[in-house]
Parts: structure tokens; sequence; C-alpha cells
């Protein structure tokens, strides 16, 4: 027989669990502000640098696409099995790897697309008035690019939000533990409550980072100008 809980008020929900809510809140915050930071130290640089070496961007692309196939759930098992030899297998940290991973590919994939995005010409015609390689990379290519990484780091963030509803069932807490102790219990409230909480974190993340890019995308490239 199934477990189930007297439907109880909003009000009343909130008056027992504002606190908990608050917490999981901030935890999950927490794991995808150390997640998402890590895969774009990682996914800046390695798209920059693939961006000219076409055969090793292919390998690093494909290598990136296979790895976010894996289902969230099953990565989140396998990092548990991987760090348990090391007393790390329940926790943030496999939490903070598994999303690690899954925001390398939109990062890494977005940089090298718009670098190699950039006209020829503009690249000839810096390279005519002086400019050196790693000049013309970082005063006109990727000045050029932003938009289109800033969509990939929005894209990582986003998703990270949503795949670390999963943490909370290595330990990590988290959001994702009112949506599963709301199921187990049949208790709407607490799954809605948990589910609205994500939805609504990831479309403000998407808001301030549509806001963040457009002051750091330079005057004449934002289509708003």
């Amino acid at each position: 027989m199934e477990r189930s809980e007297c439907p109880i008020s909003l009000s009343m929900f909130l008056k027992y669990y504002h606190v908990k809510l608050l917490e999981a809140l901030l935890q999950h915050l927490l794991i995808v502000g150390i997640s998402v930071p890590i895969a774009i130290c990682i996914s800046l640089p390695l798209g920059i640098w693939i961006s000219s070496r076409p055969r090793i961007a292919r390998l690093v692309i494909y290598g990136s696409s296979i790895l976010m196939t894996i289902p969230s759930l099953a990565l989140f098992g396998i990092m548990v099995a991987l760090l348990a030899s090391i007393k790390m297998g329940l926790g943030v940290v496999p939490a903070v790897l598994a999303i690690s991973i899954y925001s390398l590919l939109p990062i890494t994939r977005n940089t090298y697309t718009a670098l190699n995005g950039v006209s020829p010409a503009i690249i000839e015609a810096a390279t005519g008035i002086g400019l050196s390689r790693m000049q013309v990379l970082w005063k006109v290519r990727i000045p050029l690019a932003l938009p289109v990484i800033m969509a990939g780091v929005r894209l990582a963030v986003v998703m990270g939000i949503s795949v670390a509803a999963f943490a909370s069932l290595v330990g990590a807490g988290g959001l994702g533990g009112f949506i599963f102790s709301g199921i187990a219990r049949s208790n709407i409230m607490m799954v809605g409550a948990g589910a609205l909480s994500v939805a609504l974190l990831g479309i403000l993340a998407n808001w301030l980072l549509l806001r963040f890019e457009t002051i750091v995308t330079p005057k004449g490239l934002s289509p708003e100008d």
C-alpha cells in the first residue's frame, strides 16, 4: 500500500518547510556554482586551443558528445563507483564531477564554432595592420565570438541546474531532495515545490546571464545595437 500524506495548504507547507527549502536551494546553487566554473576553466581554453586544430577538434567534440549521451542518473552512478575507492563516492564531489562533465560540450563546441566563424577578411585586415596572432585572437576573434560563447555558457548553466536535481540521490543535497522525497511520500506539494524551484532557478540564471552577455558584448555586436 502506497504511503500518502494529508493535503496541506501552501501557506502551511511553507511554514514548516521554508527553512529546509532555502537550505536545499543554497546547496543546489553551491553544487552548480562549483561545477560550471570548473567546466568553463576547462572548456574555454580547450575550445580556443582546438580552434586552429580541426582534426583534434573533431575528436574532442566527438568525445564530449559521447559523454553527453550517457544518461545523467547513470553518470552520477559511475562517479559514485569510481570515487568509492577513495571514500568520496557520496556527497558533493561526485555531483560536481558529473555536472562538470555534462557542461563541457556546449561551452567547448560553441567556443570552437564561434572562433572559426569569424570572417577571414576581418582576420586578414587585423593581420594587415600589424596585429600578432595572439592579438588577433584576444582583440578580434574572441570579442566577435563572445555572443556565441556566452550562449554555450548559458546552456551549460541551465543544464547544470537541471541535472543537479539528481545530486540528492548521491547525498549531495539540493532541490532534488524535495522532488524525490515528495514522490516517495506521494506529497504533491513537496514535488511541486522542488520542481518549480528548479525551473525558476533555471529561468533566473538564464536571464541574468543574458544581462551579463549584453554588458560584456562589444558595442555594435549586440543584437540590440
